[in-house]
C-alpha cells in the first residue's frame, strides 16, 4: 500500500524490489553470452538453451549489465563449465561481488573450468589466469 493508501500503485519500496527480466544476447567477436537484467527461474531454460549451443568451446559471459542472479541459474553456468573438456574455461567477466559470494557459500568456486575475470578478456589468447 502507498502514502494514499492505494494498495494497487506501487509503494517506493515495491518500486524498487521490481524485477528487470533478463536479456541475453550473444557476444559479436567471441563464443559467448551477454546478460543484462535478473537471471532467475523465468529465465533459467533459455539460459541453459543458450549455454548449450557453444559445446565443446571456451565460452565467454559478460556480466556488466547483471542486476540479479539466482542460485538455479548460477548452477546452469557452473554445470555448463563443468561439461566443458579438460582445458576449456568458462569465463564470468566482470564477476560482480554478490556473484562471488554466492559462489564462495555453495563451494562452487572450486569449478576448475570455471574462470571469474574483473575485467573483459582480451581477443588476443594468452595465459589464463584466476582472477
Amino acid at each position: 500500500m502507498n502514502d494514499k493508501g492505494d494498495a494497487s500503485a506501487p509503494s517506493g519500496t515495491a518500486a524498487a524490489l521490481a524485477r528487470r527480466p533478463a536479456r541475453l544476447t550473444l557476444l559479436p567477436a567471441r563464443a559467448g553470452l551477454r546478460i543484462e537484467g535478473d537471471l532467475d527461474v523465468a529465465v533459467l531454460p533459455s539460459l541453459r538453451r543458450a549455454l548449450d549451443r557453444f559445446g565443446d568451446d571456451d565460452i565467454e559471459v559478460d556480466l556488466s549489465g547483471l542486476t540479479f542472479v539466482d542460485v538455479g541459474c548460477l548452477r546452469a553456468l557452473v554445470a555448463a563449465a563443468d561439461r566443458l573438456p579438460e582445458g576449456n574455461v568458462l569465463t564470468l567477466w566482470p564477476a560482480p561481488r554478490h556473484l562471488r559470494l554466492l559462489l564462495e557459500l555453495t563451494g562452487w568456486h572450486a569449478q576448475p573450468r570455471l574462470l571469474l575475470r574483473d575485467t573483459q578478456p582480451s581477443l588476443i589468447s594468452g595465459p589464463r589466469h584466476r582472477r
